[in-house]
């Protein structure tokens, strides 16, 4: 039975290696152009308070360097009313699992963004039934820029 704990370790550190990953990635875009455009987008399995996404973000209160503040990343679902803040149903409780991080440069050019989790169905009760359902548990997060 202990084995689910190690298991959530597990997931939990490659999840931190892989945003540190990108977040190298990330750095050395910048390092070329300072007002890149950049947009981290995709399911990060991890809530924003969570460590990965911590890490992909860089805010100046975690990296303690205000020289690096031109490179934070901030999660534009920031900007959707609190209560369609989810893109996973799971047991009930609603998360923001899947995020659109962007660039200062990027996000001078943002417009809107919307998260289409209005008919999304509970993936717990989902895999439980057995069913395997032709539809995502991740609802959409989709931004618009003026470019």
């Amino acid at each position: 039975m202990a084995g689910w704990a190690e298991g959530f370790f597990l997931a939990a550190v490659k999840r931190s290696g892989q945003a540190l990953e990108v977040r190298m990635a990330v750095d050395a875009v910048f390092d070329h152009d300072a007002d890149a455009l950049v947009a981290v987008c995709g399911d990060m399995n991890a809530e924003e308070r969570e460590m990965p996404l911590r890490i992909l973000r860089g805010e100046v209160e975690d990296t303690g360097n205000e020289a690096l503040s031109g490179r934070v990343l901030t999660p534009l679902e920031r900007t959707a009313p609190n209560a369609r803040r989810y893109t996973v149903l799971h047991g009930g409780r609603p998360s923001m699992l899947d995020h659109v991080l962007v660039s200062p440069a990027l996000l001078r050019l943002f417009r809107t963004v919307e998260i289409h989790n209005e008919a999304l169905g509970d993936e717990l009760v989902g895999y439980r039934s057995g069913r395997v359902s032709p539809e995502s548990y991740h609802a959409p997060v989709v931004a618009e820029f003026a470019l």
